[in-house]
């Protein structure tokens, strides 16, 4: 019952760890890279404000069309997980690999070196990691901060009797937070960061190679991970730890092939070895 629980300094401890490597993981990241490359920042922030853009205005209003209007298109969807899991997926990959792929074609046109698509991917996923993880670490300490400053009884009486059984299951999840689960969190962030880099440079190399497959590949690549995350958030698979593993494999896998791609891209050049597309004009 929450009538008897005190969230300990312990869980306020971590969960401000948590909150604490949302930021300092994408901030060190492109510290780290442009001490490296002496790489332009403003990639950095052209990625960070394409996946506000894309992935939390312009994906949120497709999915309340599609999800959120309690049609028989949102009741079929949301009835089958497994469909439920491409739709996610599919959205993700194709409001985010299109998203680069704008950006690269245009605000970033003149922008040739393969550096650039790392700096881009950093800001991308780095204003994803603060968005995802930090975001919702501030509103768990927020809530165990009033809950424990109110007391339980005070605390819960704010809300409706049909709300308080979902906030009690709130608070009872932010008190059983410990290291492993934080651990898991931060590992996700991390991996979900450097898929960010990986699939930036795929469609980077789409547009300054000329390979316009690439682009779609990106696509199918964004939504393999995030449909296997869907199911997990559907109950359809229960092992968080098989996921998180997953998702490590999956970004080893991938860096070796995106290692490949990165090489053939050119470095940074003068502006005039670009076509008025964007693409690295052969000698």
């Amino acid at each position: 019952m929450t009538e008897s629980i005190v969230i300990s300094n312990s869980v306020f401890i971590i969960l401000g760890a948590e909150l604490l490597f949302s930021l300092a993981l994408p901030i060190a990241a492109i510290i780290i890279w442009k001490k490296k490359t002496d790489a332009s920042l403003s990639p950095f922030l052209m990625g960070a404000a394409a996946f506000f853009v894309f992935a939390m205005v312009l994906e949120q209003i497709i999915h309340f069309l599609v999800l959120g209007l309690n049609s028989a298109v949102s009741d079929f969807i949301l009835s089958r997980p497994w469909l439920y899991a491409v739709y996610g997926g599919l959205m993700a990959g194709l409001m985010e690999e299109t998203a680069r792929f704008l950006v690269f074609k245009t605000m970033m046109r003149r922008n040739i070196g393969r550096e650039n698509a790392v700096t881009y991917g950093l800001g991308h996923g780095g204003i994803e990691c603060f968005i995802i993880l930090g975001m919702s670490m501030i509103s768990n300490l927020l809530l165990a901060a009033m809950f424990n400053s109110m007391g339980a009884e005070a605390f819960i009486a704010q809300y409706s009797p049909g709300q308080t059984e979902a906030v009690a299951a709130v608070i009872a999840d932010i008190n059983a937070v410990g290291p492993g689960t934080a651990a898991l969190a931060c590992f996700e962030r991390a991996c979900s960061l450097a898929l960010q880099v990986e699939l930036s440079v795929l469609v980077f190399a789409a547009v300054r190679l000329n390979k316009f497959w690439l682009y779609p590949v990106s696509i199918l690549l964004h939504m393999g991970i995030d449909f296997f995350a869907a199911l997990y958030q559907t109950g359809t698979l229960t092992a968080l730890w098989a996921v998180e593993v997953m998702l490590g494999a999956y970004v080893v896998a991938l860096f070796f092939a995106v290692r490949r791609v990165y090489k053939k891209l050119p470095p940074e050049a003068p502006t005039k070895m670009l076509d008025h597309f964007g693409r690295v004009v052969k000698g």
